[in-house]
């Protein structure tokens, strides 16, 4: 169990209350890659990167990953300390009441999170493509690591207890394809908070544009039909 986290986390809404603002929590269609394994008791072995990620989720068995859709906010919370340490990774995405999963197994949904010595671990990654440049924030309690383009842009890897990263000022995402690795290790709590202004650069499905022509071919045919009878 983590120590000081409650004390950590209030101390984070009290700091957020008082300035009176908040940045906007990064939102958008995320695809989802999810891997959960056992981290062999290291903090090294649970670490939040790109490159423990690949490895974890190359080496898993299909029962212990999965990719799907997320909609919503980066915004996670499972408290310290919550059932034991039996929440789910469904569990975890279900904090967020107002986002919505698409396509995740059920069996690895219903994989524990993670417990205590770093022992059963799970790596998220999340990936959507922005339009615009934003500045962003991350408050979290373990590891994580954002990529912007594919380059690092900035990662506190593996740490425990809640935290904002960095401790001042934000950190500047240019555009394009967003990534952040994320490590729920080591029991609850298990936080991640995105901040950030980002608008997602949705280009219309084909699907949608062939809706859009079929029917675009019936009303030209109904304006016709209508002219014939009048």
């Amino acid at each position: 169990m983590k120590l000081a986290a409650i004390a950590a986390a209030a101390a984070l809404s009290i700091a957020t209350f008082a300035s009176g603002a908040q940045a906007a929590t990064l939102s958008g269609i995320f695809e989802v890659k999810v891997v959960n394994f056992n981290a062999g008791g290291t903090g090294s072995g649970a670490r939040a990167n790109i490159e423990n990620f690949n490895a974890r989720y190359a080496a898993a068995d299909e029962t212990r990953k999965d990719t799907f859709t997320y909609s919503g906010s980066l915004d996670f919370f499972v408290p310290n300390p919550t059932n034991q340490d039996l929440e789910t990774i469904s569990d975890f995405l279900a904090t967020n009441a107002l986002g919505n999963v698409s396509g995740l197994d059920a069996g690895v949904g219903g994989l524990r999170l993670s417990n205590p010595r770093f022992q059963t671990t799970t790596l998220f990654s999340f990936t959507e493509v922005y339009e615009n440049a934003f500045e962003t924030v991350v408050t979290h309690d373990d590891g994580f690591s954002i990529y912007d383009d594919g380059a690092a842009l900035f990662s506190f890897a593996n740490p425990t207890g809640i935290r904002t990263t960095p401790k001042t000022g934000t950190e500047t995402f240019t555009g394009g394809e967003f990534n952040l690795i994320y490590a729920a290790a080591n029991g609850n709590p298990s936080r991640l908070l995105v901040e950030g202004d980002g608008v997602p650069a949705v280009p219309l499905p084909a699907s949608a544009l062939l809706l859009m022509g079929a029917m675009g071919g019936f009303g030209a045919l109904a304006r016709r039909k209508a002219r014939k009878n009048a």
